[in-house]
């Protein structure tokens, strides 16, 4: 993931860091000024959400089709005639409507799914990562600025309030009455980037807080609906990374995993279909079974000279799909392998192809 400075961009991943001043990339253009092509028609497949460079405002949308193996890039301009934004983060399916969240920008575009056009534009948040919806009325949007999360009207596509956490808010899981959200930047704020907070989605508040690792970024729930989150251990490496187990009901941490290397910075915790299977990244893709009580101590899709940064797993058959940033600043790649870990193909998507989402 990219984090985000008013003035810079602070980049770790994978045991190495950079730093990039913005000033350094107010020379690219605000926009691919692309001629819009044919109108994109969305069929069976999946999206790539590519962020773009920081301040460049080159964000884009991709879509790529499993029934021919072809990518159409850009399909957001195309069809709209306008860009997608500063900083492209995720995108969250509901009420058959693709929500397209836009951090630095400050936007969310809620377009139609099966041909990327608007729907709506919504403005005003300060700097949005990721929405999770609570039902066809109600969503939450987590977000890197402001301690707390804004709660998005799915009905009306405005946002109608606020729940108080304290903290910045990142990944977000829903089970039952509750949501649980990731507290994984430690910008803007004095307290620690190390809790799990639990908010009830009656009554609107923080109703308990489950103390992790530093830095949990992602978050999964499996078959028997045990919540496992992953931590990085922080940005300068201060704690060991770890892999948490834990109750949704009893908010109880029921297992715990250390990572051996201090220096590593395992993220993209994510689910096969089946939800009896994780899969992370660490430099390459790691996979472990949920009864597993260790790591597994060598990759099971090695990364080589690629830049792996996102993870998703077809929930249809299984294929992992990769995406690989290169240098941050072309275009980079989608890689699909078999659930085996053999490579099927790879395509070239936007800039830092940051997030895969199936409908």
């Amino acid at each position: 993931m990219i984090r985000l400075l008013k003035l810079s961009i602070i980049r770790k991943s994978n045991g190495f860091k950079y730093f990039i001043l913005a000033s350094f990339v107010l020379f690219v253009w605000a926009c691919e000024k692309e001629a819009p092509q044919n109108e994109p028609q969305i069929y069976k497949g999946f999206f790539v959400v590519n962020q773009g460079n920081f301040t460049a405002g080159n964000a884009s949308l991709s879509f790529f089709n499993t029934t021919n193996q072809e990518i159409n890039n850009n399909i957001f301009y195309q069809k709209n005639g306008v860009p997608l934004g500063d900083v492209a983060q995720s995108l969250c399916f509901a009420n058959e409507l693709a929500y397209i969240v836009i951090n630095n920008s400050g936007v969310i575009w809620a377009i139609d799914p099966d041909d990327a056009s608007i729907v709506e534009k919504i403005s005003g948040l300060p700097s949005p990562r990721f929405i999770c919806p609570i039902s066809k009325q109600k969503a939450y949007v987590s977000d890197f600025q402001m301690q707390g999360l804004s709660i998005l009207d799915l009905e009306t596509n405005k946002i109608v309030g606020t729940v108080a956490t304290g903290k910045t808010t990142e990944a977000m899981v829903h089970f039952e009455n509750k949501v649980f959200v990731s507290n994984w930047s430690q910008y803007n704020q004095t307290t620690h980037n190390n809790t799990i907070q639990i908010v009830d989605v009656l009554s609107e508040r923080v109703i308990d807080s489950i103390i992790v690792s530093k830095e949990p970024n992602s978050m999964k729930l499996d078959k028997n609906n045990k919540l496992w989150v992953l931590c990085s251990g922080g940005f300068l490496n201060e704690e060991f990374p770890a892999l948490y187990r834990i109750h949704p009901v009893s908010h109880a941490i029921e297992k715990k995993i250390l990572f051996p290397d201090l220096n590593s910075s395992p993220e993209q915790l994510t689910m096969n279909q089946t939800k009896d299977t994780l899969f992370f990244i660490n430099k390459g893709v790691y996979k472990m079974s949920i009864i597993d009580d260790v790591l597994p101590s060598q990759a099971f899709i090695e990364s080589g000279k690629r830049t792996f940064l996102s993870l998703a797993i077809d929930p249809s058959q299984g294929n992992i799909i990769v995406t690989d940033a290169g240098n941050y600043l072309q275009k980079g790649l989608v890689f699909r392998f078999r659930p085996h870990g053999t490579i099927i193909d790879s395509v070239a998507a936007g800039i830092i192809p940051g997030f895969i989402a199936f409908n």
